[in-house]
């Protein structure tokens, strides 16, 4: 249940050239429209407000949440960034008013909430990501299709690759060092929305190996692949370091290598693009200004600005503007899809 397509009109407003000077992570930050809508302070905003979910977003959520507390000194969020896996059933038993997630919900989780609530979780995307899979800087690899990322990681080779691939020599690197080295695989646990996401896309719904180490963050996934210069593993953009490096990813064999990069992500070429999301219990016609404008600042100028500072991209700025208008007047319930990236 991967997004189609994010907006190729996206484009027009958002893209032209990417701009500004590299930051720590050696990336350059995507531009921000000024044509997307800037928050306003609201009256009355106040009470407890938690958010739990993605741990992917959990940096992003605290940076969305420290803005709002300068604004509103009577509300309180508590931000808990376990895993997307969280977010669902934290949303089904009251334990949150919004989940954080950096996959889309599943329709079991989604009949779930609706058989309990009598109407739907209103999904609200916030922010694009690329699924990244990280080597050590120092790892001569030029590029790998999914379909060998697929006999790397996963048990049933369900994209068809002859063989396990469990040495660097197989993916073409030469030399003494490469020709006896073991590839040491590094992921995120079973709470984890990027594990999922993963296993779907890359895996085709199987299953990762067993010999896989399971971190508990993303950040994590990161830090083992600078200590290790035989390491590979997946996570969010947004925790690219100087350390380490994406590898461009082939959505066949045979075809181009393409880098996880804002132009990629949102024209759809980059094969592991997503969004990220946040879901919200909201009853038609009621929610609480805490939760409205939670919501409304992650769309807004100011909250794209921040999706910016923590390595993601911006969403389209029609798209933006839509969920901004929205939040701002009397609310329906948001069932209707959104372009997601195609499946290759």
């Amino acid at each position: 249940m991967m997004n189609n397509k994010l907006h190729a009109c996206a484009i027009l407003g958002l893209m032209g050239v990417l701009v500004g000077a590299p930051t720590a992570n050696a990336q350059l930050k995507p531009p921000v429209d000024a044509e997307i809508r800037s928050y306003a302070k609201a009256d009355g905003v106040a009470g407890l407000l938690t958010v739990a979910g993605s741990e992917t977003m959990k940096g992003l959520s605290h940076r969305w949440e420290s803005k709002l507390r300068e604004l509103y000194p009577n509300l309180t969020i508590q931000v808990q960034g376990i895993g997307s896996e969280t977010g669902p059933p934290a949303l089904l038993e009251g334990k949150a008013q919004i989940a954080a997630m950096s996959r889309q919900m599943t329709p079991q989780e989604i009949e779930a909430f609706t058989k309990r609530f009598g109407y739907e979780p209103t999904e609200v995307p916030v922010a694009g990501d690329a699924l990244a899979v990280f080597v050590h800087r120092d790892n001569p690899i030029k590029g790998i299709s999914l379909q060998e990322l697929d006999a790397i990681f996963c048990k049933e080779r369900r994209r068809g690759g002859a063989e396990d691939l469990t040495t660097w020599s197989q993916l073409g690197l030469s030399g003494d060092e490469w020709n006896a080295a073991f590839i040491k695989l590094l992921g995120r646990n079973h709470a984890s929305g990027s594990a999922t996401f993963f296993r779907e896309h890359v895996c085709r719904n199987g299953e990762l190996k067993e010999n896989m180490t399971k971190e508990p963050g993303s950040a994590s996934v990161v830090v083992g692949i600078k200590k290790d210069r035989y390491a590979v593993g997946f996570s969010g953009i947004g925790y690219r370091t100087s350390s380490v490096k994406p590898i461009p990813l082939a959505a066949e064999k045979g075809k181009p290598f393409i880098e996880p990069t804002f132009e990629t992500t949102i024209n759809g070429s980059y094969p592991l693009r997503r969004h990220l999301y946040l879901y919200v219990n909201k009853a038609p016609k009621s929610v609480t200004p805490a939760v409205m404008e939670f919501v409304k600042f992650a769309v807004s100028q100011e909250g794209q600005q921040v999706v910016v500072q923590e390595g993601f991209f911006p969403l389209p700025t029609a798209e933006l503007n839509r969920h901004f208008a929205a939040w701002t007047q009397p609310l329906q319930a948001a069932t209707a899809p959104h372009p997601i990236p195609a499946r290759d």
